[in-house]
This record gives C-alpha cells, sequence and structure tokens, in this order.
C-alpha cells in the first residue's frame, strides 16, 4: 500500500501531538506524503434562538481551534511543513465529522492520539476509539 496523504486529528492534547510527531516522520523521508492536520471544534446542539446567543462563543472557539491548528503547523518540521494544509470542522461530534472527512476526501490512512484512558471511559468516550471502529481508512494511534 503506497501513502500519500494523511490526515492527522489534532487537539491540544499530549496524545495529538505524539500523533503529529508520528505522522511527521512518516511524511519526512516520503516528499510524496501529504499531510491533512485537521482539528474540530465540537458544536453543542442548539435551536436557533440558543445559537444566536452562543455565536460570539463560537467565534472564540474557531478562534482557539485555529490558533490549534497554527502552533501544530509551527511545530511540524522544515521537511514537511511545506506539504501540509489545515482543516477546522465543527461539530456535535469530533469523532462523526473525523469519519466523514475521511470518507469524503481520498486519505490513505489517518494518525490520532490516544488520551489515555482506560476502562469504561475509554470505550465509551474516546474520539480515537470510535475513529478506530468507524474508519474507513487504516488508523495509526499514537500512545
Amino acid at each position: 500500500m503506497e501513502i500519500k496523504k494523511i490526515a492527522v486529528a489534532v487537539d491540544e492534547s499530549e496524545g495529538s501531538k505524539r500523533a503529529l510527531e508520528l505522522a511527521a516522520a512518516l511524511a519526512a523521508p516520503n516528499p510524496a506524503i501529504h499531510l491533512d492536520l485537521v482539528y474540530v471544534v465540537p458544536i453543542p446542539l442548539l435551536d436557533e434562538s440558543q445559537t444566536a446567543s452562543f455565536k460570539d462563543i463560537l467565534d472564540m472557539m474557531i478562534a482557539d481551534g485555529e490558533g490549534v491548528l497554527a502552533d501544530m503547523e509551527e511545530e511540524m518540521g522544515e521537511a514537511v511543513v511545506d506539504r501540509t494544509d489545515t482543516l477546522l470542522l465543527t461539530g456535535t461530534n469530533p469523532a462523526t465529522e473525523i469519519i466523514k472527512l475521511l470518507e469524503q476526501r481520498d486519505y490513505d490512512m489517518v494518525v490520532i492520539g490516544s488520551r489515555g484512558l482506560s476502562g469504561l471511559k475509554e470505550y465509551m468516550g474516546s474520539v480515537s476509539h470510535k475513529v478506530l471502529n468507524g474508519s474507513p481508512v487504516p488508523v495509526l494511534i499514537a500512545k
């Protein structure tokens, strides 16, 4: 299997930083590999009146997400930063939004960090677990 395009799910966690390092290490020796850094701004389900009053908070959350993507992009090595794009998504469930992206675009794999949850919390609440089970492409989980 030839890898040409990798989605890297990022947030502010340590697992996400490990995923970024791993994806950069995979891409560095092969100039044909392109990386997309993906950040999902989680938006709660709201009705129209709630959405109007939530707009300022949402704008702040989006700005924070853009900041996270900019910081992550700065951490990329020079060998891969020119082959890296950033994508900011919004949705009620980060795992669902990542899976939708993987289904819509031509990725060869996704790299995502593990938060280090265990037991029931890992099974029920882990974005990486949900992506692993719903992804149409191979998933590499950075621990």
